[in-house]
């Protein structure tokens, strides 16, 4: 699995960076937030990688930071919830946004993002499904500074 890239930018777009490494052009899906602090074509870039492999498609994800990538994982961990809805989610509400919207059991806030629909109504999205969510959470949490919710 690829975790890391550094290279050149190539390219962007409104939702992904072309990466030369060596030759080799790799197209990473990214938040807003990490999009909005990538410098110009042909500067040098480091990203964190989400390597997503399904039947039909082998697709990246960058992130700037490591919390963003965790709360990446933490999101597409929850049933009905994908690596597209979860970038979606990172780049409407944040980072920051979205720690506060799930330890607050905000439903309301994560339902302005477009896809999210009823999702924040069942008990599996708050991390109350599994031991690899709960243990997420804490970790994110955890390093945001926050107290992990009870």
């Amino acid at each position: 699995m690829i975790a890391y890239l550094k290279g050149h930018i190539l390219g962007k777009t409104g939702e992904s960076v072309i990466i030369d490494t060596n030759g080799v052009g790799y197209e990473v899906f990214v938040p807003l937030s990490t999009l909005s602090t990538l410098p110009d074509t042909d500067d040098l870039v480091s990203l964190h990688i989400y390597t997503h492999v399904r039947e039909d498609a082998l697709s990246l994800f960058g992130f700037s930071s490591t919390l963003e990538k965790q709360i990446f994982q933490m999101l597409i961990s929850v049933s009905g919830i994908g690596p597209k809805l979860s970038l979606a989610m990172i780049s409407d509400i944040g980072a920051g946004g979205l720690l506060q919207a799930i330890s607050g059991r905000d439903g309301r806030k994560l339902q302005t993002v477009s896809g999210v629909g009823k999702k924040p109504q069942k008990e599996s999205f708050w991390n109350l499904g599994t031991r690899r969510q709960k243990y997420w959470t804490m970790q994110i949490l955890t390093l945001s500074g926050k107290k992990p919710f009870p």
